[in-house]
């Protein structure tokens, strides 16, 4: 799911401190190396940013740019490719298997 949002200078992290699908994407953002901003969420408080920038005001939501993602496999996936060093799985399938 992705929604064209308003422009962040780092990319943020909408996590639920408790919540697991938001622990894989922070530490596949670990792995990575990337730098980000977290903002923990409160499921029945959400902030008013996540109210804007995803319809369902769901955790995780990633804010890159102008890019808003919710749903942590496609998350996962984004930051997979547009930070490909370390990859999360091998390149070739067979080694995947």
């Amino acid at each position: 799911m992705a929604v064209a949002a308003n422009k962040r200078s780092v990319m943020t992290l909408f996590s639920g401190p408790t919540d697991i699908y938001s622990h894989q994407v922070r530490i596949v953002l670990a792995e990575k190396g990337v730098s980000f901003e977290i903002e923990h969420v409160e499921k029945d408080n959400p902030p008013q940013d996540l109210i804007d920038l995803n319809p369902n005001q769901s955790v995780p939501t990633l804010v890159d740019r102008e890019l808003t993602l919710w749903e942590s496999r496609i998350i996962m996936e984004y930051l997979d490719e547009r930070f490909p060093h370390p990859p999360l799985m091998p390149v070739y399938p067979v080694a995947r298997g």
